[in-house]
């Protein structure tokens, strides 16, 4: 019966391969191959799994070198028949060990496609999960946002369903948060990690010397379509580099990572690897080799089966599937620089101040030119007055800005009964929004807008929904954390956050705590979430020596100086820090505390200090200036925020201020909620403290300001953290978001 079926199946793919006039070719992929499996593995073929699809291809199908393959059809010539190519993907030290000497008995070519990261010693992302949800404790794990479920993770089938999730969340993240959530996982073991061998220098030569085909595969395996394009080609060109050298040869084939056209790498992409001379590329989407190929995206495809029969059913169905490929000329897959339009709306824009604020201005000023304009309001709707300083402030950015009077009703007191507040919304409210959407269509005409970025959740997100209905423009959200956390003040209220939320293409989050919050909290789907951490303007904030005139000026020379800067608000907990000097002043007598900023808690701050009898310890300065804010930083010893969770709900989405304050080579102090716990690296930045305790934000800066070598080093290891989160690369991230959308 076997030798019946074996005569079948041969007859059968060698029928199919008849209809090609020069044969056809199928790439078949694989990836690790380990000698037995590992229980928090997903669905990986160990060697003897292999050993058996060997044997079925040796018996039915005509096994070539990629190379030689590429070379026949490339010269018009033709494959014989049944023809299939071997690769693999990745990195592993088990294809010296099993793999190779395998297949090297059995006189099988094979090419083996090598992330060139490994082989310094680093374990390929996917493995370090892996080895990281092995050594994590059974109980009280922390976890990134949208991964819930997990308190208990006992058995081997919970960590490996956690496993699985983490490297779909990952598969699609910047280089950047996956370094970050490894740190989190690693950070959290409970026993010591081991990871596997890594793939080295001498584990490629030798596979070279054996007669294998090396291939490049990129460095770090990136999603090509989430990097910028000086990334993209780093990884592209910079990969084959490495291995020529170290092979002493010319690498002439390249895989790209994950490799499905259109969703992981775009035709831009394709046309780097031409450009950085690959003879040809591999993608991981099904279908056959011909000669209408193109040979930078030749199909590739999976060989399962328990048996001959669905190995031969696999193999039959991928003549049958279309091949998956980009037009290289199709100028919408290759999105010029000047094609994202985004108009970004936002009621809260310099000069007005404000964190939010200072986020979109410095993610306009690193926008591509032409990319982006603004649409804010000439007036302040909650003191009715002109926004002091727009004009000069408009004409000197390097970006459009148009302005409306107002983007939102004024803030009036409240309606005296429900007939006033029908009248306001019906005589008021209603023509204003009118205005604003007429206004707001009109530019996105005549500008050719294609995505619409809301900076305000509940008071802008109509306009967004209704310009993309009316106009059909893509429609994004930018949140930064508090807007979500707050109890809503009503069931409609709540409702139309839900659902605003839900409607948009893309919601931008600021944290990783606001993207919790926006899983957990709104029931928003991981995958319309786009992490972008807020940045610093680096160009701004820098180490600087405090200004002699400057302290003078301020009555604060000879003295150790604590800085806050930030609205007053409860939640800044500058009540509790004021709270906590005494205690501070007893150990450090020369110490003052300066709080810059003002808002509608400054009466209470005030009130506190009389109390405390700190007025010559503490002042409050109010407003100042873009350079004395800089200077104050730079004149300070440390900064605090002791930031903490309201009652009802509002918290600190990030806090920029903390990585400003890194920018001038200052330790921080924040507290130990809200966004602040990923602004703070607590132990390396600064200290993570109890916003609610002013004792424990006493001995945090106590012991901060008594150890010289500590806040050194905090000091510089924040500078690093902020040179390497600045706006520009804020901009490139969400530019490249934008450009995602347009696809």
């Amino acid at each position: 019966m076997e030798n019946f079926d074996s005569h079948i199946i041969r007859g059968f793919l060698s029928v199919l391969s008849t209809t090609w006039k020069r044969g056809h070719l199928t790439n078949l992929l694989f990836h690790k191959v380990p000698p037995c499996k590992d229980p928090l593995v997903h669905e990986e073929l160990c060697l003897d799994e292999f050993s058996c699809i060997l044997d079925f291809l040796q018996e039915h199908t005509k096994l070539l070198q990629l190379s030689e393959a590429i070379d026949i059809l490339a010269r018009g010539g033709k494959l014989p028949n049944r023809a299939v190519c071997l690769t693999f993907d990745d990195g592993y030290v088990e294809w010296s060990d099993y793999l190779a000497p395998l297949l090297r008995a059995r006189n099988v070519p094979a090419t083996f496609f090598i992330t060139t990261e490994p082989l310094g010693g680093v374990p390929l992302w996917h493995e370090r999960i892996v080895a990281g949800v092995r050594a994590l404790p059974d109980h009280g794990v922390r976890l990134p946002y949208g991964l819930n479920g997990y308190d208990d993770i006992t058995s081997p089938d919970l960590r490996l369903e956690l496993i699985c999730k983490l490297q779909a969340l990952m598969k699609y993240a910047t280089l950047s948060e996956r370094r970050s959530i490894i740190d989190l996982i690693e950070s959290q073991a409970a026993d010591r990690i081991i990871h596997s061998r890594t793939i080295g220098a001498s584990t490629v030569r030798e596979l070279h010397s054996h007669g294998f085909e090396i291939g490049s595969h990129t460095i770090h395996h990136p999603i090509l379509n989430k990097c910028s394009d000086k990334e993209a080609l780093a990884e592209i060109a910079g990969s084959r580099e490495e291995l020529s050298e170290m092979v002493r040869g010319e690498i002439s084939l390249f895989a790209y990572p994950n490799g499905i056209p259109g969703k992981d790498f775009c035709s831009r992409h394709v046309q780097m690897v031409r450009s950085s001379g690959y003879k040809a590329a591999v993608v991981s989407t099904g279908g056959v080799v011909s000669m209408t190929s193109d040979m930078f995206q030749l199909p590739r495809t999976t060989l399962w089966g328990k048996n001959q029969r669905r190995m031969a059913y696999h193999l039959a169905r991928n003549f049958f599937t279309r091949e998956t490929k980009l037009s290289i000329q199709a100028a919408k897959d290759s999105i010029p620089m000047d094609n994202v339009r985004c108009l970004l709306v936002a009621s809260t824009f310099p000069p007005i101040h404000g964190g939010s604020a200072v986020v979109y201005e410095n993610l306009c000023a690193h926008m591509p030119p032409g990319t982006i304009r603004v649409l804010t309001a000439k007036n302040n709707y909650l003191t009715h007055s002109q926004v002091p300083g727009w004009k000069e402030h408009d004409e000197a950015v390097g970006f459009p800005v148009d302005r409306l009077p107002y983007l939102r009703p004024l803030m009036l007191p409240p309606p005296a009964n429900i007939l006033v507040s029908m009248y306001r919304f019906i005589f008021q409210d209603m023509f204003l929004y009118l205005r604003i959407l007429i206004s707001a269509a009109s530019i996105v005409r005549l500008h050719k807008i294609n995505i619409v970025c809301i900076g305000e959740l509940v008071a802008g997100s109509w306009l967004g929904l209704a310009l993309r209905k009316l106009l059909k423009c893509k429609f994004v959200i930018y949140v930064h954390g508090e807007e979500v956390t707050t109890a809503a003040s009503g069931r409609l209220y709540g409702n139309c956050r839900r659902y605003y939320l839900h409607s948009a293409d893309k919601v931008i989050a600021v944290s990783s705590f606001t993207c919790n919050a926006l899983v957990q909290e709104m029931g928003l789907p991981r995958e319309s979430i786009a992490l972008v951490p807020n940045g610093v303007d680096t160009e701004r904030f820098l180490l600087g020596m405090p200004n002699d005139e400057f302290l003078i000026r301020h009555e604060l020379s000879g003295k150790r100086i604590i800085l806050t800067i930030g609205r007053l608000v409860p939640r800044k907990g500058m009540d509790m820090a004021i709270r906590a000097m005494p205690k501070i002043i007893r150990k450090i007598p020369d110490v003052h505390y300066v709080i810059v900023g003002d808002g509608g808690y400054r009466s209470q701050l005030e009130q506190i200090i009389h109390e405390q009898e700190l007025w010559k310890y503490v002042t409050l300065v109010g407003k100042v200036t873009d350079k004395d804010l800089v200077c104050f930083l730079q004149a300070c010893d440390l900064f605090i925020m002791p930031n903490r969770t309201m009652p009802d709900g509002d918290t600190e989405g990030f806090g920029l201020v903390f990585r400003e304050a890194n920018a001038c080579g200052k330790p921080v102090v924040g507290g130990r909620a809200g966004g602040a716990v990923e602004a703070v690296i607590d132990g390396e930045t600064g200290l993570l403290v109890d916003g609610y305790s002013p004792d424990e934000i006493a001995d945090a800066v106590v012991h901060l300001l008594e150890n010289k070598e500590l806040m050194q080093q905090m000091g510089e290891n924040g500078l690093r953290i902020a040179h390497e989160n600045n706006t520009r690369s804020v901009a490139e991230r969400f530019y490249k978001i934008c450009e995602m959308l347009l696809i």
